[in-house]
């Protein structure tokens, strides 16, 4: 029986990163290629004083520099290694970060984020338990559309949600809603939004609406109609809303009255 010798990709070279995950992911390099090379002391002392740059480099000569390679095995140094360049509170931040995660972009993003720090976490976290922080941090809406679906597995969970969250934001988008801001480097919207627009109107003290009065609030062409003379009610609740005697609209004052100045120009225009 002929066995094929394999010839693996050698590792990155490492900088003395102080990143969890960059490092949990080197190690676990360095553990398979130390594997399948069938490398031995002294040859892993050299080998490891070619690997390590930068701030690694000075720790692993200053640590071992007067070591006999024959003496060091990879198994001394990576324990060192985690316990020098990992940061003490390492493991409180994780839980932190897992307490305090919600979901601020995608479906997908927040879900990678929470597999990430379960995996850093290093403890059994069990599907149910990652099933209900999932559910929890997700943004009200789709929290309340994957309550109703009660999903039974991640998969499912993460299914649901991306299609309920795609269409849901998607539709806000397309109504031309203006939404405050979400998050850094996130053009996702909150659930916050209401109407596209909203009418205010005001009332004649027998409950009738006069067209003269309508008051819209977001449009930016005015309105086509007939004014007719304030009643007391009418003046009193422009007042409160700070909106102009003359037009009906909000933000301005009778005396700065656009249609005032438009009519003017108009009159100008004909003379």
């Amino acid at each position: 029986m002929v066995t094929m010798r394999l010839k693996p990709k050698q590792p990155e070279k490492y900088d003395g990163s102080r990143d969890f995950q960059k490092i949990d992911n080197w190690i676990a390099s360095m553990d398979s290629y130390f594997t399948i090379t069938e490398a031995e002391s002294p040859l892993i002392y050299h080998y490891l004083n070619t690997i390590f740059t930068d701030e690694a480099a000075i720790w692993f000569r200053y640590t071992y520099g007067k070591t006999n390679p024959s003496d060091l095995t990879w198994d001394t140094v990576k324990a060192a290694l985690l316990n020098y360049f990992v940061r003490s509170n390492h493991l409180r931040r994780l839980h932190d970060q897992w307490a305090e995660a919600r979901q601020t972009g995608t479906v997908t993003d927040y879900h990678v984020y929470l597999a990430r720090l379960a995996m850093q976490l290093n403890t059994s976290i069990s599907e149910e338990e990652f099933l209900d922080k999932f559910i929890r941090g997700l943004k009200p809406n789709t929290r309340t559309e994957l309550e109703f679906h009660d999903p039974q597995t991640i998969a499912e969970a993460v299914k649901w949600a991306s299609l309920f969250d795609a269409q849901f934001y998607h539709n806000k988008s397309s109504s031309q809603c203006y939404y405050g801001s979400f998050s850094t480097n996130s053009s996702y919207q909150e659930d916050n939004c209401g109407e596209p627009m909203q009418l205010d109107t005001l009332q004649r003290a027998d409950g009738n609406t006069p067209a003269a009065v309508q008051i819209d609030a977001f449009r930016g062409k005015p309105q086509q109609f007939k004014l007719t003379k304030l009643t007391d009610e009418e003046r009193t609740h422009l007042r409160n809303i700070s909106a102009c005697f003359k037009c009906r609209k909000m933000g301005h004052m009778a005396r700065e009255c656009p249609s005032k100045t438009n009519n003017n120009l108009g009159n100008s225009k004909r003379q």
